[in-house]
């Protein structure tokens, strides 16, 4: 909710104000209780509604930017026969000003109709997110009774668990909304639409619900339900801002999400609030709810950098409460980087909790308060599995490289990294370089793309290799390892540099695939003078460390 106040001027008229402030002399008079408009005195307090009384326009062929016909869902019909709309993802459409709830006074002295547009805006929000649709009347009601304002301020929190859910002020971020409202998340913004009229904070004039998002004209767009007009209007992308609207909106940085309930994307099936004269109380929520029943997250703590199944059931619970996409977790499974890292901030503000991006004891209790079994043991910090998602997780679509046999391994080079820390960009650059892209007879005859030497899980091929001894390269015969596939080769060489102690140094340079290869040769990986020169060379040939970055997954 955003209230504004005027104090009157000499030669203010309601006709000049409601033209300054975009609005009308009927709204004015109705939201001051002024019962003469003609009548104002210098230095008497206006609150300036937010509401129009203008309905929205219809618009043809494109409808980016502007107000569009409402694609609605199947409309609701409440108990005592009343119906209402739902926009085409299912959320109610709820106008501010409706007569069943826009008198309601609310916080100190505003009126839902003149000042109600965040409070509607998060009623048609938790509505669809928690299935328990409230009216604007309810929620008003159950705010008064629970401390919900502050003055005329809403308190996102109190009003996100009359529903049972939590609300988080979000930094301002174009994925963070793409992400809520794919998972069925309607996400509250504040817009300005009366540039100059000294709005709130960041200049905010009015509140929105964005419930969903698609394209028209080959461009992408924003739906959203407007409390102002009760119908749905459409924003167009102008930069990181969205803009349109019935009186020209524009974003301004201003976002809340909700946490929890049980949402479902695209769902219409929408049951309508019970609706009378006297607004009846949503029920109080209880203190715990079952999300998250049946799934089980880890005792001890988590932090980036962390790898193994522990941080696969943080995931998981991430991905169920909206906070994280599947899609998100496929390129890092069991791997806590820096989008597993964001998800649980986000949690972490919704929920009350220092959101540092680690998991530990209070964000542990907060996950039980939603129905997940921690369990026991000791809650010493972690140190970074090497136990990894295993060669058969998934990695997604990767980037070409232009390189048949690059492309073709890349996967188990983003596998390894996942297991071991190995950056991948060096296993890439190594293969090609110790297997001739795959064509050495070594390669051909044991699966053997490193020249690692030894008895292997199939056991040994020998092969004559060269070897720079005493200042001249010299031909020797050597068993090599021999593998039943390529991937277990690539498996065995990230295993091969993280267990031997004279790689140890190189582990401290994993974000640094440059200095790594430098290592692994200082330590007698390869003999050649120029070994780590050339993979390094590689490297930035193909450009593989774009692969690292993927191999660091979220």
């Amino acid at each position: 909710m955003t209230v504004k106040t005027y104090s009157v001027r000499s030669g203010d008229t309601l006709s000049a104000l409601a033209k300054k402030f975009g609005t009308t002399v009927s709204a004015l008079a109705k939201s001051n209780n002024i019962s003469n408009p003609s009548k104002i005195a210098v230095g008497q307090k206006l609150t300036i509604p937010d509401t129009f009384d203008s309905k929205p326009t219809t618009s043809s062929g494109n409808t980016t930017g502007s107000t569009s016909t409402p694609t609605t869902g199947a409309a609701a019909t409440d108990s005592a026969g009343r119906t209402y709309p739902t926009s085409q993802d299912g959320t109610p459409l709820f106008r501010q000003g409706d007569a069943a709830w826009g008198g309601r006074i609310m916080g100190d002295d505003s009126t839902i109709s003149a000042a109600g547009c965040a409070m509607t805006s998060t009623a048609m929000a938790i509505s669809k997110i928690s299935g328990k649709p409230i009216n604007p009347g309810q929620l008003d009601q159950y705010l008064d009774k629970n401390g919900g304002y502050s003055g005329d301020g809403l308190n996102w929190g109190v009003a996100a668990k009359a529903a049972g859910l939590s609300a988080a002020k979000a930094g301002w971020n174009l994925d963070t909304i793409n992400k809520q409202v794919d998972a069925g998340r309607p996400v509250v913004v504040g817009v300005d639409y009366k540039a100059g009229s000294n709005g709130g904070a960041n200049g905010t004039d009015h509140w929105i619900a964005i419930t969903g998002r698609g394209t028209e004209n080959g461009k992408p767009v924003y739906y959203a339900n407007d409390p102002a007009t009760g119908g749905q209007i459409t924003l167009r992308q102008d930069g990181d801002r969205l803009v349109g609207g019935p009186k020209s909106y524009k974003t301004t940085g201003q976002l809340v999400t909700f946490s929890g309930g049980n949402p479902k994307p695209g769902n219409t099936g929408v049951t309508p609030p019970t609706t009378s004269g006297t607004p009846t109380t949503p029920s109080t929520p209880s203190t715990a709810s079952s999300e998250l029943k049946g799934m089980s997250l880890p005792s001890g703590d988590l932090e980036k950098g962390a790898r193994g199944p522990e941080v696969e059931q943080l995931q998981k619970a991430l991905v169920k409460l909206g906070h994280m996409t599947q899609k998100e977790m496929n390129t890092g499974p069991g791997v806590f980087g820096p989008k597993t890292q964001a998800a649980l901030k986000e949690f972490q503000a919704a929920h009350g909790v220092d959101a540092i991006g680690r998991y530990g004891p209070k964000t542990r209790a907060a996950f039980e308060q939603l129905g997940a079994k921690v369990g026991g043991g000791t809650e010493s910090p972690s140190t970074p599995s090497t136990s990894g998602p295993g060669t058969s997780a998934p990695v997604g679509d990767l980037p070409k490289t232009g390189n048949a046999f690059l492309d073709k391994v890349a996967a188990d080079a983003i596998r390894s990294q996942r297991a071991t820390g190995v950056p991948a960009s060096v296993t890439l650059a190594q293969a090609m370089l110790e297997s001739g892209s795959g064509k050495s007879g070594l390669a051909t005859k044991g699966n053997n793309f490193f020249g690692i030497k030894g008895e292997g899980p199939a056991g040994h091929v020998t092969m004559p290799t060269k070897e720079f001894l005493n200042g001249k390269w010299v031909t020797v015969d050597a068993n090599f390892r021999k593998y039943n596939t390529p991937a277990e080769s690539f498996t065995d060489h990230g295993k091969f540099l993280r267990d031997n102690k004279r790689y140890a140094n190189a582990f401290k340079y994993t974000n640094n695939a440059e200095q790594f290869a430098k290592e692994i040769h200082k330590a007698g990986y390869a003999t050649d003078p120029e070994y780590s020169n050339k993979l390094i060379s590689i490297i930035s040939k193909y450009g593989l460390e774009r692969f690292d970055k993927i191999g660091a997954g979220n």
